[in-house]
């Protein structure tokens, strides 16, 4: 009479050393692996969705800071200039069609994805030429906070001649 087969191998054959299946050992160490995995995953996409954010906040600001200095070019020299030529810092702020020169922070505001960001535009008489009896341009200088939690301000300037 025939020797039975084995009931691991249907056509007769032993197998010799080897296993069948995974063990419970394996098993969970395979789902701690896709475990790291997956949270490794998730803080991927976590953290790209912040930075998307804070890149799309910086835009805004950028672009908020240059319409800006945009409107005050083509506004004149005349319209921001300061009433007294000093060298002190005034800030400019935007009253109905004119621009307000004063030398008081008037705290504009700008939105910036739902929330309130302050806007800081100054303007300053500069000496470019070096020791002449008279100024010769403004400096103009918008600032556009973006990230309430971190100092992160855009920052854009511009001379402006008569």
């Amino acid at each position: 009479m025939p020797p039975l087969p084995h009931p691991a191998d249907p056509a007769g054959r032993r197998l010799h050393g080897r296993r069948r299946g995974a063990t419970l050992i394996e098993v969970l160490w395979a789902c701690v692996i896709l475990a790291v995995i997956a949270i490794a995953a998730g803080s991927f996409v976590s953290l790209s969705s912040g930075l998307v954010s804070v890149t799309r906040n910086h835009r805004i600001a950028v672009e908020a800071a240059n319409s800006r200095l945009e409107d005050i070019r083509a506004s004149g020299f005349d319209a921001v200039k300061p009433s007294t030529q000093t060298y002190a810092t005034n800030y400019i702020s935007r009253s109905g069609s004119s621009w307000q020169v004063s030398t008081t922070n008037p705290n504009e505001s700008l939105w910036i994805q739902g929330r309130n960001y302050p806007i800081i535009t100054t303007v300053q008489y500069v000496d470019i030429d070096g020791g002449s009896a008279t100024y010769d341009v403004l400096r103009i200088n918008v600032s556009v906070l973006y990230r309430q939690n971190e100092p992160n301000r855009v920052q854009l300037w511009a001379y402006m001649g008569p």
